[in-house]
Parts: structure tokens; C-alpha cells; sequence
């Protein structure tokens, strides 16, 4: 049988790998040496990969990041990168499903947090961003996570989370005036950041879009 392809070549080692653990056949040496094996292949398809972006083959960029992620289902920039391709494509569904394998198998991970709490707060799914992006603050995230959560408290309505977040922020960023100016905003009743909305028109007319490239 001829392999075609690095994917395939990945593939078919992966395959061969999980048959013979399953049969417990394989002493830790060579298990030593599939792992270096499997490294070299995912740096092979991460360097396949920036070709296939330079030359706009983005499904083909989707396809390698999923390969990628079952060599090592620790790569959190592949499952990122990719959800933001199929995003692009109008395909939510398959970027969120996507984030959510990559968070369940980094559950240690901050980025996996946020990424999926912005995916959702840009959706205007406000309950379900701000477990996402909790998580995400209880994980070392950076300040910028802290703000979009005290946006998602307010968003929900959670008006007393929202001007706690906030509080903490001060405290966190002395120097930066943003938390003492939403915390002034909130408090006399100015209006929520309306990004959200912007990004879910222009996924719907995105999505209009592509209907009608793809009308004969």
C-alpha cells in the first residue's frame, strides 16, 4: 500500500499505535520512540500547514489542524487556529464543537476558556460565556479576559457581578483608567458595549453571502 500523503502517513502510524496499546503490545522503549516519531510528523504538518495558508488552501489548513490535534490533542494553537478558519467559513458549529474538544482535552489551559467565552459573548450567549471566561480568570488569563467577563456579567444582567469584576480590575490595573470609567458609566445608567451585535449581523449577512455564491 502506498501512502500518499503526510496526513495519511500520520494517520496510519496513529492507527497502528492505538491497535497495539489497546493489545498492550508495546514495551516502553518503543513507545519512547512513536512519541518522537509523532513529534516529528505534527512539526511536518505545522510546516505543510503554512504552506497550505500562503497559498489560501484553508480547508486544506482545517484538515491539517485536525490531524494535528489527534497527535497531540495538547496542541491548543491548532484547535484555536482552526475554529478560526471554519469561523471565517461560516461554520459555527463545527468551530464551536471544535473549541469544545480542544478545552475538554486541556481542561489546564486559559486560552481554551477564553477563546470558546468569546465565541459565545459574540454570539450574545452571555450565561454561557461567563462560565467559560470564570474559567478562564481562574486559569492566569490576562487582564483583557477580565474585562470582556464584567462585559458578559453586564450583558446578562448581572449588574452586581459586573461592578465587582470591574472593582477587581482597579485594584488588579491601578494605572489604567478603563475600570474607573466603566464602573462611572454603569453607575449612571450609559449603555453596554454593543459589539456583540455587530459581529452577529455580520455573520448573518456572511452567511447571505455565501448562499448566493453557491446559488447556480
Amino acid at each position: 500500500m502506498r501512502i500518499r500523503s503526510l496526513a495519511g502517513l500520520s494517520l496510519l502510524i496513529l492507527l497502528l499505535c492505538r491497535a497495539c496499546i489497546a493489545q498492550q503490545q508495546v514495551p516502553q522503549a518503543s513507545l519512547v520512540k512513536l512519541s518522537d516519531v509523532f513529534s516529528t510528523v505534527r512539526d511536518k504538518l505545522w510546516e505543510r500547514n503554512d504552506d497550505y495558508w500562503h497559498h489560501g488552501w484553508f480547508n486544506r489548513c482545517i484538515g491539517n489542524m485536525r490531524m494535528i490535534t489527534q497527535i497531540d490533542p495538547r496542541d491548543t494553537e491548532a484547535y484555536i487556529d482552526a475554529a478560526w478558519l471554519m469561523d471565517s467559513d461560516v461554520r459555527e458549529e463545527d468551530a464551536e464543537a471544535f473549541l469544545r474538544e480542544g478545552l475538554a482535552n486541556n481542561p489546564d489551559v486559559s486560552d481554551m476558556y477564553q477563546e470558546l467565552g468569546t465565541f459565545l459573548y459574540l454570539r450574545m450567549r452571555f450565561d454561557e460565556s461567563i462560565i467559560y471566561l470564570s474559567g478562564a480568570v481562574m486559569t492566569d488569563a490576562p487582564p483583557f479576559v477580565w474585562h470582556q467577563l464584567a462585559h458578559a456579567y453586564e450583558r446578562a444582567g448581572r449588574i452586581g457581578d459586573c461592578l465587582d469584576t470591574w472593582f477587581e480590575i482597579e485594584a488588579m490595573e491601578p494605572d489604567n483608567g478603563v475600570a474607573p470609567m466603566q464602573i462611572d458609566r454603569i453607575l449612571h445608567g450609559g449603555e453596554p458595549s454593543r459589539a456583540p451585535e455587530g459581529v452577529v449581523n455580520a455573520i448573518a449577512q456572511r452567511k447571505k453571502d455565501k448562499q448566493a455564491e453557491q446559488q447556480p
